[in-house]
């Protein structure tokens, strides 16, 4: 398994002031080159709002969680999640000498959820669930509310993902591909700190390689989203 690195580094100044304006802290992101099949996990609340609503999560986060999630296109009323998308986060942190109480935590938050974000996007696709009219026999109700696609005034698209054009979805969502691991490791001056985030990331489906070389495109988008970034 071979991992990409790229590294943002973040004046200290943006944290503490002008008095140790000449010390840097360093963020080191890595990411494998497996990418795998987590469905339609939500990404941003079981990484971001996990940390951040776990007991403790002040110095430290350990979490080991499983979710059932929908890969397919499409998926019928009666379909049951076809996957068990497992998420793993182990953190911590301190307060670095002259910095903010928190600032490594986000600095390791933020920087691993963009790269997440930037990585995964990519290969996002559709995944529309409880869906009627798959087949020719089959019926579809009349909507009480706003539904994904099919038939009329729907909110996502107006063709599904279904092999019958005329089948209607309820629910979208987005599935992704993700790396099996992330990693952010802060240095400073060069000295790697105790402060690290790590989260992995397995399913029950197959893994494909992929998400090679995308540190600069990473790298050009957090420019504009994290403070100090290339400094």
């Amino acid at each position: 398994m071979r991992f990409n690195t790229f590294t943002l580094l973040f004046a200290l100044a943006v944290w503490v002031g002008d008095a140790i304006a000449n010390s840097k802290i360093k963020v080191e992101v890595r990411y494998s080159d497996r990418m795998v099949d987590v469905g339609n996990l939500d990404l941003f609340k079981n990484t971001w709002q996990e940390i951040y609503g776990a007991t403790g999560n002040q110095q430290s986060v350990v979490s080991d969680k499983i979710f059932k999630t929908f890969t397919k296109g499409c998926t019928t009323w009666a379909g049951k999640p076809a996957m068990n998308a497992q998420v793993k986060i182990n953190g911590q942190w301190g307060r670095i000498p002259g910095g903010g109480p928190h600032d490594s935590r986000e600095a390791l938050v933020k920087s691993v959820w963009e790269v997440l974000k930037h990585v995964s996007d990519p290969t996002g696709w559709d995944v529309f669930t409880n869906c009627y009219g798959t087949t020719w026999q089959e019926g579809i109700p009349q909507w009480k509310g706003p539904h994904a696609c099919g038939g009329r005034n729907p909110t996502v698209r107006q063709q599904c993902s279904c092999s019958i054009g005329s089948a209607e979805c309820e629910h979208h969502s987005w599935g992704h591909k993700v790396p099996s691991v992330i990693q952010a490791n802060l240095y400073r001056d060069g000295v790697l700190l105790p402060d690290m985030l790590r989260i992995e990331f397995a399913s029950q489906s197959a893994t494909a390689k992929g998400g090679c070389s995308r540190a600069e495109i990473v790298g050009g988008l957090l420019a504009g989203l994290v403070p100090g970034v290339g400094a």
